[in-house]
């Protein structure tokens, strides 16, 4: 009986990874308005489908190793989860509070929430959804990071100017790194040694070496919203609201090298490392800009649900 559940086990690890791989270069963007997702094939740049989700859908976390994409919905106080193989809603849990940010760690394991409101992230089991742990970091939580260690998760605490970083185990805080005013979207490089976290209010993205706390403040267009990292660590890109641009920043200079209009109000953004684009939600146009990142042109515009948002890692990559 041992050995027929191991291998039933390990049938149902390998179709999880053949079905995640088969639907690498897939974005998930949330729709806020329309309470849905908008399913992108990157690769010709076609919707897909569009999945109901939850009233003011914004966060997005994606699980390809158990086939599962998580979504926040604020104003319906749920998080939704959908089967990545089928594109179905299989399910809906309560949450009382204001979900927001949503990361998953890498072993898939465990998923994560900020609760914009309470002041807290929540911690979920990946597979039974039961909360496993949960802490208070800092004023208005908003983007999360999980570094690739699973070690260690980082917030960006908007109110109180900071991002925490609190050890996984525990769920107690390690550190806090002060950034400038109203810190939103963040990401990390590829080994985990530096966090890119952008200001808002200061119309800046603080670049901050984990280990020694060093910050470097690099100027970019107004009220940014959420970066995201080239896969060789050169490149940052990072998307501003107000400007309706997307700045790109050189780490060896520690300076914009390209501003690149894109549609209103844009808001999450990442970059596809195997077509090597960059993909950008406006909320204002209702759209997602395709960025060729070699380039920095834009490739295409493509039509999803009202006022796209994707706050988070919504692109599925192999």
């Amino acid at each position: 009986m041992l050995t027929i559940n191991f291998k039933f086990s390990a049938i149902l690890i390998t179709l999880a990874l053949s079905l995640s791989q088969a639907n690498a270069g897939v974005s998930y963007i949330t729709n806020q308005a329309d309470g849905s997702v908008s399913v992108i094939n990157n690769i010709n740049n076609t919707i897909l489908s569009t999945i109901k989700t939850g009233e003011g859908a914004v966060g997005v976390a994606i699980a390809a190793k158990i086939g599962k994409v998580f979504v926040t919905n604020v104003d319906a106080q749920t998080i939704s989860i959908i089967n990545i193989a089928n594109e179905k809603i299989i399910k809906t849990l309560n949450f009382k509070g204001s979900p927001v940010g949503a990361a998953v760690s890498p072993d898939n394991k465990t998923f994560y929430v900020a609760d914009w409101y309470a002041d807290k992230i929540v911690a979920f089991d990946a597979v039974s959804y039961a909360v496993v742990g949960e802490i208070s970091v800092g004023k208005a939580p908003a983007g999360l990071i999980v570094d690739p260690t699973g070690k260690t998760i980082y917030v960006a605490a908007r109110d109180s100017n900071q991002v925490v970083a609190i050890d996984t185990n525990t769920y107690k805080v390690k550190k806090r790194f002060n950034t400038e005013k109203h810190p939103f979207g963040i990401t990390i490089n590829e080994d985990g040694s530096e966090l890119y976290a952008v200001n808002v209010y200061s119309n800046s993205v603080s670049r901050i070496n984990i280990d020694s706390g060093v910050t470097i403040n690099i100027e970019v267009g107004e009220h940014p919203y959420c970066v995201t990292i080239s896969p060789d660590n050169r490149y940052l890109f990072v998307s501003n609201t107000q400007s309706d641009d997307v700045s790109v920043i050189d780490l060896n200079f520690n300076k914009v090298i390209k501003n690149i209009s894109v549609g209103g109000n844009p808001e999450g953004i990442q970059y596809d490392k195997k077509l090597n684009r960059v993909y950008v939600a406006n909320w204002l146009d209702d759209s997602v800009t395709v960025i060729d990142a070699s380039s920095y042109k834009v490739m295409q515009t493509i039509k999803t649900g009202r006022q796209s948002r994707a706050f988070g890692n919504f692109i599925l990559q192999d």
